[in-house]
């Protein structure tokens, strides 16, 4: 009577492409978002009103990539979708809210222009940090860079004079 052998065990099947896509997609929107929001800055130093509108299409553009990240994580986790969806949703509605109050402030006279955008910029990068905390790590590190960013700002725009008068003398000496 001949042995029959046994198959063999299908070999293991290779990680969908899809994931390593939407990691580097993730990271990608990341990137993006951080220039955007240095843009943000930007506007609201020459003009109030555009960065007003600036900022409130901003916040709930960050609340999407929230949404979409813990959608994503909530399905790998296999926890409900809908909790996760509807948390970040709340989460992202106050700070379109906060954004708003912050533009009031400035509409009113209590805020400078500059400081709105920074402000906006601030109550953005904890909202992105706090995100992160409930859903994606990633998002953590862009509430932390955005935060490193209103630092950047705030200090070039204290020392930009000390810098820019002192080329101008070595480049008026220079010629």
């Amino acid at each position: 009577m001949p042995v029959t052998e046994a198959p063999a065990p299908p070999a293991p099947s290779p990680p969908p492409p899809t994931s390593a896509f939407r990691r580097h997609l993730e990271e990608i929107v990341l990137v993006v978002l951080v220039l955007l929001s240095a843009i943000g800055v930007a506007i609201n130093d020459y003009s109030p009103q555009s960065a007003f509108r600036y900022w409130i299409w901003m916040a709930p553009t960050f609340g999407v990539t929230s949404i979409v990240a813990a959608w994503w994580r909530a399905q790998r986790r296999g926890e409900s979708v809908t909790t996760a969806v509807q948390r970040q949703v709340f989460h992202w509605a106050g700070v379109v809210g906060a954004v708003y109050l912050i533009y009031l402030l400035q509409s009113t006279g209590r805020m400078e222009n500059e400081a709105a955008g920074l402000a906006a910029l601030i109550v953005i990068a904890l909202a992105a940090f706090l995100a992160g905390v409930h859903s994606d790590w990633r998002l953590m590190v862009l509430g932390l860079v955005l935060g490193l960013t209103v630092v950047g700002f705030a200090i070039l725009e204290q020392i930009i004079w000390v810098v820019v008068i002192p080329a101008l003398l070595i480049i008026i000496i220079a010629i």
